[in-house]
């Protein structure tokens, strides 16, 4: 992503998050929230996660943008990968955890499990048979940059953009957030210059066009010449009234008296 496209801010709020990569010149496909209405109050339960919201949140936001995309049908993607960003991470875990090591407490393994952001990237990724790279970055202005890079490489023919942002790492000390969006690569430039004109038809390099040098079906091609049919063919009738045709020169010797 050029220096310009990136967000002067890089604290993007996740509703603003579709707004931001169309702003970096990504292609949205889908995008899908979390809350999206009064009536999300709590993120839907993710099995295996536990004491944060952290991982629903992701998951429910990335849920709804491929159900956007794929009109609430799971089919097959291209080649798609998954960006958790966050800020902050995951800061109900991280307290739940700190908590648990000041008190003495004995710590359960699915917490040691969720410690790393990439456990919901990995959920995904295998939920909904995404099998592009999965990368975690910081805040919404890496993980677009980060989308750009895996599409312009190869790595990814899609990007699927997660970016959650709990209570005490939004700007306004708000609710839970998360948000999600289904990146494509930026479409070609419609220049008339630009070189994937040259598959067209009409353009002069097209080895379609009669003016074209490779065209097999002009008179003056070279691979003409070879044709018994052509003028210029040694064996073509009209070859033989030239004065330096060979057979011409039979016949006049033969004419001698």
């Amino acid at each position: 992503m050029s220096r310009a496209a990136q967000p002067a801010d890089s604290t993007v709020r996740p509703e603003d998050l579709p707004a931001a990569a169309a702003a970096a010149g990504l292609r949205v496909l889908a995008a899908g929230r979390w809350p999206r209405s009064a009536a999300d109050l709590e993120p839907p339960v993710l099995p295996g996660f536990v004491a944060s919201s952290f991982s629903p949140l992701a998951a429910e936001a990335a849920r709804r943008c491929l159900d956007a995309h794929q009109g609430g049908v799971p089919a097959e993607l291209p080649v798609t990968a998954v960006v958790v960003a966050s800020e902050l991470g995951d800061l109900a875990g991280a307290v739940q955890v700190a908590e648990a090591v000041d008190g003495g407490a004995r710590l359960g393994p699915l917490l040691f499990f969720q410690a790393v952001p990439n456990a919901v990237a990995g959920h995904l990724a295998a939920r909904r048979g995404l099998t592009g790279p999965v990368v975690c970055v910081g805040g919404a202005g890496g993980g677009l940059e980060v989308a750009e890079l895996l599409l312009a490489d190869g790595d990814a023919e899609l990007v699927l953009l997660v970016l959650v942002e709990q209570a005490a790492a939004g700007p306004d000390g708000g609710s839970d957030r998360a948000a999600a969006v289904l990146l494509a690569p930026p479409p070609l430039p419609d220049r008339p210059d630009h070189l994937d004109h040259l598959d067209q038809p009409g353009h002069p390099g097209h080895p379609d066009r009669p003016g074209h040098l490779d065209h097999p079906d002009r008179p003056d091609h070279p691979s003409h010449l070879g044709r018994p049919d052509h003028p210029d063919h040694p064996s073509h009738p009209n070859h033989l009234g030239r004065p330096g045709h060979p057979d011409r020169q039979q016949e006049q010797e033969g004419a001698q008296p």
